[in-house]
């Protein structure tokens, strides 16, 4: 549990300052968290955020030394700070112990703090009221006239010792006007203006309830590993081909999934086979191309859930399937007359599913070659990888949107997606709606394209989304 407090005392914000503040905070962390306001004004605050009192000995900015008091928290007690004038552009999941270095001034900046209540104790401890009326000693000299009596930052640079967070975690509003850049997981708007102040480019679609949401970097699978290995077990025993991969095409490939613009791009996908290029799906686009005339030359599977059955439902005998060990049994089965390649998805550490499949691999009779397939979490970049290690250079995606388009999670219906959790995403000025895997994709796919580009490989995004507005992006 983390505490996400903030300080509204006095005049000077209103009470939609502290609203989106913890909005966007809420948005940008997936840890569990309470949420807090010291205030003098407690009947203000919205509900889901509680009230702290405020010390009344205390002007303005120097209520945030109170915080360390150990009136407040017990020892041990996680706690994350931020001023009223930060906007969140970034995920906060895993943020470091730690505070801001200030841009121009020799100490700290307040604006932001994470720390285990009892670490800085002396905050707290050592401070008497007279701080407030005399300058901080240490910084003497350092500051310009006038500045030395500057307040809370300068008593906590002066008698604690923190860690700062990397420069480029949190940024001033002044470096980041155009964009905040990627990392970047909050604007700091010391001085001027403020966020009620800026009316155009990004600022309004973040700082508001419900704003823009920064992508988070999710992992995982949608079944337990356990799940998984017991269904790899089962098919390892299978009388079928492993992929070795290793081999190299003269020409390129294209890889069809299911987002919403493919059913745009079918004269695109003719074209492509017309010029010989090999045609591989993946999941339900399987069927949505044979149905309309297109038979592709392969297709694959990743998923472990029995559910995916109806996908090969009336499957062509004229495609080669390449599915996942991982893939449940019943699917195997179903295909028990088609041409059926096996192949092994790296996934955790990997050590299990080299135990399971090292009898196959070792010297004797049942040899067979195994190598695991990296790649993402999803079927669709796995079978970009695939296609990698089988040779294609130049391999052109189609229906890789990663996002929702006119409500639509799909060019067909998948009613295992339906009513899924959708969030708003934000890249390059343009909003995209995503489901949680669909996030999860847009971000593994960036580091795979980079993987890959320095590896000869050329991937192609086309259609409209979330991944081929990247794939632009990246291409440059």
């Amino acid at each position: 549990m983390i505490n996400v407090v903030s300080v509204r005392v006095g005049d000077k914000y209103g009470i939609e300052y502290v609203t989106r503040l913890h909005d966007g905070i809420a948005r940008h962390l997936a840890e569990e968290a309470r949420h807090w306001c010291l205030t003098d004004k407690p009947d203000e605050l919205p509900e889901g955020i509680t009230p702290i009192p405020h010390n009344p000995d205390l002007p303005g900015w120097w209520q945030k030394v109170y915080l360390f008091s150990d009136r407040l928290w017990n020892d041990g007690d996680e706690i994350l700070y931020m001023d009223l004038d930060v906007c969140v552009t970034g995920r906060l999941e895993g943020l470091p112990h730690g505070i801001i270095k200030d841009w121009h001034w020799p100490c700290y900046n307040s604006s932001v703090m994470r720390w285990r209540h009892g670490e800085h104790s002396q905050i707290w401890d050592r401070f008497s009221l007279d701080v407030i009326d005399r300058p901080t000693e240490s910084l003497k000299g350092l500051l310009p006239a006038g500045q030395i009596n500057g307040g809370d930052q300068e008593w906590i640079s002066q008698v604690s010792a923190w860690e700062t967070f990397p420069p480029s975690m949190f940024l001033s509003y002044r470096d980041c006007v155009a964009w905040p850049p990627d990392g970047c997981k909050a604007v700091i708007f010391h001085g001027e203006p403020k966020m009620a102040d800026v009316t155009e480019g990004w600022v309004p679609g973040v700082w508001k309830v419900g704003g823009y949401t920064a992508m988070p970097e999710l992992k995982g699978m949608n079944v337990s590993h356990e799940f998984a290995y017991a269904n790899v077990r089962a098919n390892v025993l299978r009388d079928l081909p492993w992929f070795s991969g290793f081999s190299e095409q003269a020409k390129g490939c294209v890889i069809v999934g299911g987002g919403p613009s493919m059913k745009d791009s079918l004269r695109q996908i003719k074209d492509h086979r017309r010029r010989g290029l090999k045609i591989i799906t993946v999941n339900n686009a399987l069927r949505y191309l044979t149905d309309r005339g297109i038979t592709p030359d392969s297709h694959v599977m990743l998923d472990a859930r029995e559910e995916n059955l109806h996908m090969i439902e009336d499957a062509p005998k004229n495609v080669r399937y390449f599915l996942a060990s991982q893939v449940h049994p019943c699917v195997f089965d179903a295909l028990a007359e088609h041409d059926v390649v096996v192949w092994h998805n790296g996934m955790g550490s990997g050590a299990e599913l080299q135990e399971i499949v090292s009898p196959w691999f070792d010297e004797g009779p049942n040899q067979k070659p195994c190598g695991l397939v990296p790649g993402g979490g999803t079927v669709g970049l796995r079978a970009i990888n695939l296609a990698w290690l089988s040779g294609y250079k130049k391999i052109h995606l189609y229906g890789f949107d990663s996002c929702y388009q006119d409500g639509a999670h799909h060019a067909y219906g998948q009613s295992l997606n339906d009513g899924e959790p959708t969030q708003e995403v934000v890249m390059g000025g343009k909003t995209y709606i995503c489901a949680r895997w669909m996030i999860r994709q847009a971000m593994e796919f960036q580091d795979q394209y980079q993987y890959l580009r320095d590896r000869g490989v050329k991937l192609i995004t086309h259609g409209a989304g979330l991944i081929p507005d990247m794939g632009k992006l990246l291409a440059g």
